[in-house]
């Protein structure tokens, strides 16, 4: 195991505890570039790095920062923050989500959560929000408060996430919707489930 986890590796984990075992414990690959949901997307957040460059939010002042990379020392990850604005006092995250399902999950949540603590650990100023921009058939920002709670939540999934590439148990997991399109649903009992409707 590499001594640092990612924040990819936590959201991860978030989706589904048995990410975590399929992809790091028994190294099985997930075909990214079979997904036509995973390229979309990166092709989405490539076109807004490279044509939305001066974009910041009605109502705030401050200096853009792109792709921001950064690894935290205290808790031993690593990670990439896309979009920053530095305001005289505080930083807001820039999330853009190829998505009409808007909803802040427990995924998302993870994510804006080790990102708020990379930020403050390397750049030393209080993240107290993110906007979050979903836009996909539709386009909605929403901005999402980063609490003390969101930042713990975070921590306690990372945690969670190395204690199954310590121990190489398999977790428990349940089936739900996310299990139709999850990459390892072929070779997990829980995904490969059938339910009738």
């Amino acid at each position: 195991m590499s001594e640092y986890l990612t924040i990819t590796n936590a959201v991860e984990h978030a989706f589904c505890p048995k990410f975590t075992y399929y992809e790091l414990v028994l190294k099985l690959k997930q075909y990214e570039e079979k997904r036509g949901t995973v390229l979309a997307g990166r092709e989405f957040h490539n076109r807004h790095a490279s044509t939305n460059k001066n974009y910041i939010p009605k109502g705030i002042e401050g200096g853009k920062t792109i792709e921001l990379q950064m690894f935290s020392k205290i808790h031993s990850f690593v990670g990439k923050v896309d979009t920053v604005i530095e305001t005289p006092t505080e930083i807001i995250i820039i999330e853009r989500k190829y998505s009409d399902h808007v909803e802040v999950g427990p995924t998302l949540k993870t994510q804006l959560g080790l990102m708020a603590i990379l930020i403050e650990e390397n750049l030393n100023k209080k993240v107290n929000k993110a906007i979050i921009v979903f836009d996909r058939a539709k386009r909605l920002e929403v901005t999402f408060e980063i609490t003390s709670d969101v930042r713990q939540f975070a921590l306690s999934v990372l945690e969670a996430t190395r204690e199954v590439i310590t121990t190489g148990v398999a977790p428990p997991s349940f089936f739900d919707r996310r299990c139709v399109n999850c990459c390892y649903r072929k070779v997990c009992p829980v995904g490969s489930l059938k339910v009738n409707l």
